[in-house]
Protein backbone atom coordinates (compact mmCIF):
# COMPACT_ATOMS: atom_id res chain seq x y z
CA UNK A 1 0.00 0.00 0.00
CA UNK A 2 1.28 3.72 -0.97
CA UNK A 3 1.55 6.20 1.79
CA UNK A 4 -1.18 7.76 0.41
CA UNK A 5 -3.69 5.18 1.66
CA UNK A 6 -2.46 5.67 5.52
CA UNK A 7 -2.97 9.30 5.01
CA UNK A 8 -5.38 10.69 7.38
CA UNK A 9 -5.21 14.27 6.50
CA UNK A 10 -8.62 14.72 5.95
CA UNK A 11 -9.84 12.66 8.87
CA UNK A 12 -7.58 14.88 11.03
CA UNK A 13 -9.24 18.28 9.32
CA UNK A 14 -12.58 16.92 10.43
CA UNK A 15 -11.67 16.05 14.12
CA UNK A 16 -10.03 19.69 14.15
CA UNK A 17 -13.20 21.54 12.40
CA UNK A 18 -15.60 19.35 14.80
CA UNK A 19 -13.45 21.17 17.69
CA UNK A 20 -13.67 24.60 16.37
CA UNK A 21 -16.95 24.21 15.41
CA UNK A 22 -18.95 21.92 18.22
CA UNK A 23 -16.72 23.57 21.68
CA UNK A 24 -19.20 23.04 23.83
CA UNK A 25 -19.56 19.27 22.89
CA UNK A 26 -15.86 18.91 22.83
CA UNK A 27 -15.96 20.03 26.45
CA UNK A 28 -19.27 18.05 27.29
CA UNK A 29 -18.08 14.96 25.81
CA UNK A 30 -14.22 15.30 26.55
CA UNK A 31 -13.85 17.17 29.49
CA UNK A 32 -11.80 19.86 27.65
CA UNK A 33 -10.22 21.23 24.19
CA UNK A 34 -6.86 19.96 25.62
CA UNK A 35 -8.07 16.49 25.93
CA UNK A 36 -9.61 16.61 22.22
CA UNK A 37 -6.43 17.75 21.43
CA UNK A 38 -4.68 15.09 22.84
CA UNK A 39 -7.26 12.59 21.51
CA UNK A 40 -5.97 13.98 17.60
CA UNK A 41 -2.19 13.51 18.82
CA UNK A 42 -2.95 10.09 19.40
CA UNK A 43 -4.91 9.61 15.94
CA UNK A 44 -1.77 11.50 14.38
CA UNK A 45 1.20 9.28 16.26
CA UNK A 46 -0.61 6.24 15.23
CA UNK A 47 -1.48 7.34 11.63
CA UNK A 48 -0.21 3.94 10.26
CA UNK A 49 -2.34 1.11 13.10
CA UNK A 50 -5.43 3.64 12.68
CA UNK A 51 -5.16 3.99 8.79
CA UNK A 52 -4.58 -0.29 8.98
CA UNK A 53 -7.67 -0.96 10.93
CA UNK A 54 -9.56 2.10 9.31
CA UNK A 55 -9.14 -0.13 6.12
CA UNK A 56 -9.63 -3.49 7.01
CA UNK A 57 -13.43 -2.00 8.81
CA UNK A 58 -14.19 0.23 5.97
CA UNK A 59 -12.39 -0.77 2.57
CA UNK A 60 -10.53 2.46 2.34
CA UNK A 61 -9.46 5.79 3.90
CA UNK A 62 -11.90 7.70 2.49
CA UNK A 63 -15.24 5.32 3.53
CA UNK A 64 -13.49 5.19 7.12
CA UNK A 65 -13.38 9.50 7.03
CA UNK A 66 -17.13 10.06 5.24
CA UNK A 67 -18.43 7.53 8.00
CA UNK A 68 -16.31 9.56 10.93
CA UNK A 69 -17.52 12.85 9.28
CA UNK A 70 -21.39 11.45 9.12
CA UNK A 71 -20.75 9.83 12.95
CA UNK A 72 -19.20 14.19 13.86
CA UNK A 73 -22.30 15.55 12.31
CA UNK A 74 -24.59 13.83 14.48
CA UNK A 75 -22.10 13.90 17.48
CA UNK A 76 -24.47 14.91 20.00
CA UNK A 77 -27.49 12.85 18.91
CA UNK A 78 -25.13 9.43 19.01
CA UNK A 79 -23.59 10.66 22.46
CA UNK A 80 -27.17 11.07 23.99
CA UNK A 81 -28.11 7.81 22.54
CA UNK A 82 -25.19 6.39 24.32
CA UNK A 83 -25.75 7.74 27.58
CA UNK A 84 -29.86 6.40 27.64
CA UNK A 85 -28.20 3.21 26.61
CA UNK A 86 -25.80 3.70 29.84
CA UNK A 87 -28.71 3.89 31.84
CA UNK A 88 -30.01 0.55 30.90
CA UNK A 89 -26.89 -1.31 30.42
CA UNK A 90 -26.85 -3.76 32.41
CA UNK A 91 -30.60 -4.60 31.03
CA UNK A 92 -28.78 -4.37 27.27
CA UNK A 93 -25.68 -6.46 28.80
CA UNK A 94 -28.12 -9.30 30.38
CA UNK A 95 -29.96 -9.36 27.00
CA UNK A 96 -26.40 -9.78 24.79
CA UNK A 97 -25.97 -12.37 26.84
CA UNK A 98 -29.26 -14.28 26.77
CA UNK A 99 -28.88 -13.60 22.88
CA UNK A 100 -25.57 -15.36 22.98
CA UNK A 101 -26.30 -18.19 25.46
CA UNK A 102 -29.11 -19.29 23.08
CA UNK A 103 -26.66 -19.28 20.37
CA UNK A 104 -24.63 -21.63 22.32
CA UNK A 105 -26.48 -23.22 24.57
CA UNK A 106 -26.40 -26.60 22.06
CA UNK A 107 -23.05 -26.63 20.06
CA UNK A 108 -24.13 -29.38 18.03
CA UNK A 109 -26.57 -27.71 16.18
CA UNK A 110 -25.81 -26.74 12.78
CA UNK A 111 -24.41 -23.00 11.97
CA UNK A 112 -26.49 -23.11 9.08
CA UNK A 113 -29.66 -24.43 10.48
CA UNK A 114 -32.67 -21.77 10.34
CA UNK A 115 -32.84 -21.76 14.60
CA UNK A 116 -29.21 -20.75 14.87
CA UNK A 117 -29.37 -18.32 11.68
CA UNK A 118 -32.35 -16.67 13.48
CA UNK A 119 -30.72 -16.01 16.73
CA UNK A 120 -27.43 -14.54 14.75
CA UNK A 121 -29.92 -12.59 13.34
CA UNK A 122 -31.32 -11.41 16.39
CA UNK A 123 -27.58 -10.48 17.84
CA UNK A 124 -27.07 -8.18 14.46
CA UNK A 125 -30.11 -6.54 14.86
CA UNK A 126 -29.55 -6.47 18.40
CA UNK A 127 -26.05 -4.22 17.83
CA UNK A 128 -28.13 -2.00 14.70
CA UNK A 129 -30.16 -1.04 17.33
CA UNK A 130 -28.05 -0.16 20.08
CA UNK A 131 -25.58 2.05 17.81
CA UNK A 132 -28.57 3.70 15.83
CA UNK A 133 -27.46 2.21 12.37
CA UNK A 134 -23.67 4.17 13.18
CA UNK A 135 -22.18 3.08 10.04
CA UNK A 136 -19.53 0.53 11.28
CA UNK A 137 -17.87 0.15 7.95
CA UNK A 138 -18.35 -3.09 5.55
CA UNK A 139 -15.61 -5.15 7.25
CA UNK A 140 -17.39 -4.68 10.82
CA UNK A 141 -18.44 -7.94 10.97
CA UNK A 142 -14.92 -9.96 9.46
CA UNK A 143 -13.44 -8.30 12.17
CA UNK A 144 -16.02 -9.64 15.02
CA UNK A 145 -15.35 -13.02 13.00
CA UNK A 146 -11.64 -12.63 13.22
CA UNK A 147 -12.07 -11.70 16.60
CA UNK A 148 -13.28 -15.11 17.69
CA UNK A 149 -9.83 -16.46 16.72
CA UNK A 150 -8.11 -14.69 19.15
CA UNK A 151 -6.46 -16.48 22.02
CA UNK A 152 -7.66 -14.70 24.56
CA UNK A 153 -11.17 -14.05 23.73
CA UNK A 154 -11.16 -17.62 22.59
CA UNK A 155 -10.18 -18.25 26.46
CA UNK A 156 -12.89 -15.20 27.68
CA UNK A 157 -15.77 -16.45 25.50
CA UNK A 158 -15.53 -20.44 26.00
CA UNK A 159 -15.31 -20.03 29.64
CA UNK A 160 -18.48 -17.88 29.62
CA UNK A 161 -20.88 -20.04 27.15
CA UNK A 162 -18.87 -23.25 26.78
CA UNK A 163 -15.60 -24.88 25.05
CA UNK A 164 -15.64 -24.35 21.58
CA UNK A 165 -18.14 -21.51 21.63
CA UNK A 166 -15.61 -18.93 20.47
CA UNK A 167 -15.18 -20.85 16.84
CA UNK A 168 -19.12 -21.88 17.01
CA UNK A 169 -20.33 -18.40 17.16
CA UNK A 170 -17.66 -17.47 14.57
CA UNK A 171 -18.91 -20.15 12.09
CA UNK A 172 -22.72 -19.04 12.85
CA UNK A 173 -21.65 -14.85 12.21
CA UNK A 174 -19.65 -16.24 9.50
CA UNK A 175 -22.35 -18.10 7.34
CA UNK A 176 -25.10 -15.81 7.96
CA UNK A 177 -22.80 -12.60 6.62
CA UNK A 178 -21.59 -15.42 3.47
CA UNK A 179 -24.74 -17.23 2.59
Amino acid sequence: MSFKEFDLCEYVEALEEFKSKKTEDVIKYWGSIENFNLFIQKVKDNECSVAKNAIKQFGSIEKYTEAMKNNLNHFSELMEHSKALAVNKDELLQKNDDLFNELTSDMTKDVTSKEIQGIVHQIVEFLRETTLDMDMGEGFWDMVIEGYSNDSVKVITNKKYGEGASDYIAKALQYYFNK
